[in-house]
């Protein structure tokens, strides 16, 4: 039986999956590193079989516990089931932040974390599911990869602020860019503590975003560049580990957008979509969702992945 880890570096450009690394082309820290964040809640999925299997959908159990019998074996069957990279923002500060959340939980996980400074964390060998987006029909996160973006969402905004409380905006303009205001325990908590958090795009002078998405208003800020940077190479090294997972996003070619809303093919859409996109809450206790948001630029994956 292999174990599921890797040796890893600091300098690592590769993400693991099946206990084999893949390219990435990007610096991805990995749950073996140093400054890496370990899954607190990962999940056997009902396939592959690769694994002891109650090991699935069952209370977390310690690390050392996740095994893979037969690393090439699980690579083949992985590829055959997972199809879903589903993007979220995590309402969190930084990815710090966004891993406390996971750690007080005792579900709750993700594959990666995207921080506001593009430091991609790996959290698990992609072997494992994380519950992060059951989805209507609640097998959502059998046939899915996933990754927490760091951005607060409308908890930026002092009247909608709903977990925080914040008595202000947490954004402000300086020096022509909406710059988020980041606590300084959190700040320091992140790869580049001198990185300003500033909105890849702005929408007209308020700097916020609002669109409707699965019946609700969303106004956000934009996640930042360095962001937007890092997730571009960490969806094509994803898609070549899982080659199912296509480098495609949900377009409506009657309004040359991408919906936000929840689309008809949720379950057996083929690439990269958002939590919104398969969740609105008409399954089973299940709760509506909107992220990645009213400001995630699907225009500029859906360009970068057309590109020869």
């Amino acid at each position: 039986m292999a174990e599921q880890a890797s040796e890893a570096s600091a300098d690592n450009s590769a993400l693991v999956v099946c206990g084999q690394r893949i390219e990435a082309e990007v610096p991805i820290i990995l749950w073996t590193d140093k400054n890496g964040y370990a899954c607190p809640n990962k999940r056997g999925r009902a396939r592959p079989s690769q694994h002891d299997a109650t090991l699935n959908d069952a209370p977390t159990r310690p690390h050392n516990d996740y095994l893979i019998h037969n690393p090439t074996r699980a690579l083949e069957e992985l590829r055959q089931t997972v199809h879903q990279l589903v993007l979220h923002y995590d309402a969190s500060y930084c990815s710090r932040h966004c891993h406390e959340w996971m750690e007080n939980s005792d579900f709750k996980g993700s594959h990666f974390y995207l921080d506001l400074d593009g430091t991609i964390y790996q959290t698990c060998d992609l072997y494992w599911k994380t519950n992060t987006a059951p989805a209507d029909d609640r097998q959502g996160n059998e046939r899915a990869v996933h990754i927490e973006m760091s951005n607060l969402a409308w908890e930026a905004l002092a009247d909608e602020s709903e977990l925080y409380q914040a008595s202000a905006d947490q954004y402000q303009l300086k020096r022509g860019e909406w710059e988020l205001q980041l606590p300084e325990k959190y700040r320091k908590t992140m790869q580049n503590p001198s990185f300003r958090a500033c909105s890849a795009r702005a929408h007209a002078t308020r700097g916020y975003f609002s669109r409707k998405i699965n019946g609700k208003m969303v106004r956000m800020w934009d996640f930042t560049e360095a962001q937007y940077q890092a997730l571009i190479p960490l969806c094509r090294a994803i898609h070549r580990a899982l080659p199912r997972i296509e480098l495609e996003v949900p377009f409506d070619s009657a309004t040359g957008r991408t919906p936000l809303d929840r689309i008809d093919n949720f379950s057996s859409f083929a690439g990269i979509l958002g939590h919104a996109h398969v969740q609105n809450g008409s399954g089973d206790k299940v709760a509506c969702k909107y992220d990645p948001g009213s400001a995630f630029d699907w225009a500029r994956l859906r360009r970068a992945f057309r590109k020869k």
